[in-house]
């Protein structure tokens, strides 16, 4: 029910009403999040990234649309869920979608993730 709830209110709320911010870019994908979506709660944090690919990959995706859950006290992160995009900025086609992952992950410093760790952590 959680899934089918996170998937629907990603349909909803579309990406042309978020104010993407840049925080990084490499040479396969830029990066952007939603500083109005940023939500506290203790030493979480919670907010609507974007990533936008250079190339298509092989299923048509083009950009991938997320909420992540940050953990500023153990500098970790997991994603609420997700979908994948026929279209750069979350537009077009939703090809995939994909619900909570209960595994948190470790942000290596000096990355994208560890750069919006400190954004969001900061705020």
């Amino acid at each position: 029910m959680k899934k089918l709830f996170l998937v629907g209110l990603m349909l909803l709320t579309g990406s042309a009403w978020a104010e993407w911010v840049r925080y990084a870019e490499s040479e396969e994908v830029t990066f952007y999040y939603d500083p109005d979506t940023i939500h506290k709660e203790g030493n979480l944090r919670r907010v609507w990234e974007l990533q936008d690919l250079r190339k298509r990959e092989k299923d048509g995706n083009i950009s991938v649309r997320a909420r992540l859950e940050y953990d500023c006290k153990n500098e970790r992160s997991r994603h609420l869920g997700l979908s994948t995009h026929s279209e750069p900025m979350a537009g077009g086609t939703v090809l995939s979608t994909d619900g909570e992952d209960n595994n948190w992950l470790a942000i290596p410093p000096s990355t994208p993730f560890g750069t919006i760790l400190n954004i969001v952590c900061t705020k």
